[in-house]
């Protein structure tokens, strides 16, 4: 991993800092700090980096749904890593992580979706025990 140690951290309003320093791909546009501040007030989202040489290389952002008629579930938002940092296990370790918090709060299913030509994403999920389904994506737009 570039010869430097991979720290995970849960990112929450008194550690937000730690984002100050990201590594490009790491998110898919810049961190805004009012959008950053407002993501964080909301304890059902779930936000796990991956910090080497005090910069942010990976990132794993979830949101918890509960529902009235079925069990609690994790959606795996984003997962993303820094350019220079692909495929030395930084997602592996982010997911371990979530996987770690799901089962200390009692959730048992987590679920998400990627691009079909997504193939090192697919390759990542599969790793985890987890299968794919066909499904079809609607975006609504207004």
């Amino acid at each position: 991993m570039t010869g430097s140690m991979v720290q995970i951290v849960w990112i929450d309003g008194t550690n937000c800092d730690l984002l100050g320093k990201v590594a490009d791909g790491v998110f898919d546009e810049p961190i805004r700090p009012d959008r950053l501040s407002q993501y964080l007030a909301n304890p059902h989202n779930w936000m796990v980096v991956a910090i080497t040489d005090g910069t942010v290389v990976g990132q794993c952002m979830c949101v918890v749904h509960h529902h009235p008629d079925k069990e609690t579930e994790l959606y795996l938002d984003e997962i993303g890593t820094g350019d220079h940092w692909l495929r030395q296990g930084i997602a592996s370790k982010l997911m371990e992580a979530v996987f770690v918090r799901a089962d200390e709060a009692g959730i048992e299913e987590i679920w998400l979706g990627t691009e079909a030509d997504n193939v090192p994403a697919q390759r990542l999920y599969e790793k985890t025990g987890a299968t794919g389904e066909p499904a079809l994506i609607y975006y609504l737009e207004w």
